[in-house]
């Protein structure tokens, strides 16, 4: 379903929209099915907990359906999604340093995102350099490559959800691939690898 065209995908949002605005829980389960994986895994890399990712995602899907009346089918519901899950994950971020008394288990990673069989033949040592460069990118411009790469958001999307111009995520895409090709230039000739 991911290879959907933006107009394919739109118009299956807005049927989800209409449905779930109607009470309709197919269209609010369907929904629900798509972007859950993707917002948790969205999630995660700030709250750094797959259960408070969880948790947070559930939230925000608990309050569309308690809002359903308010959705509006105007193509933009993807941003709005990942809008909803960063802030959210910002106030339970703020709320954890607030708390003196916050669980462990909120402070460390849990589990590491599971791994696709094209990344293992890229080997361990790819993907750790990999990593440890995108590691290395400053936080704004990682969100926005993440975002780009791995939530696979538009560029118009990602500047919605992060409030900046769509010239500044291509400068900021642009820089990262700059950063990633001169960390990585050991692996792309010698294994002819491109980025």
């Amino acid at each position: 379903m991911e290879s959907a065209t933006n107009e394919e995908r739109t118009d299956r949002e807005n049927r989800w929209v209409e449905e779930i605005r109607e009470g309709r829980k197919e269209g609010f389960e369907a929904l629900y099915r798509f972007y859950y994986p993707r917002l948790c895994q969205f999630v995660f890399r700030y709250v750094k907990s797959k259960a408070t990712a969880e948790d947070v995602v559930h939230n925000v899907f608990h309050k569309v359906w308690k809002n359903r009346k308010g959705l509006k089918a105007n193509g933009k519901l993807r941003a709005y999604l990942y809008t909803a899950v960063r802030n959210e994950s910002f106030k339970h971020l703020n709320q954890r340093k607030r708390d003196a008394f916050a669980e462990l288990d909120d402070l460390t990673f849990l589990e590491s995102r599971e791994v696709s069989p094209e990344e293992e033949i890229n080997g361990k040592e790819f993907k750790q350099a990999v990593q440890t460069a995108i590691d290395k990118l400053p936080d704004r411009r990682r969100d926005v490559f993440l975002m780009s790469r791995e939530d696979h958001l538009t560029y118009r999307e990602i500047a919605e959800v992060l409030g900046i111009s769509i010239k500044t995520v291509e400068t900021q895409i642009s820089r990262s691939l700059k950063h990633l090709r001169q960390e990585l230039s050991h692996f792309i000739s010698s294994e002819g690898i491109s980025i």
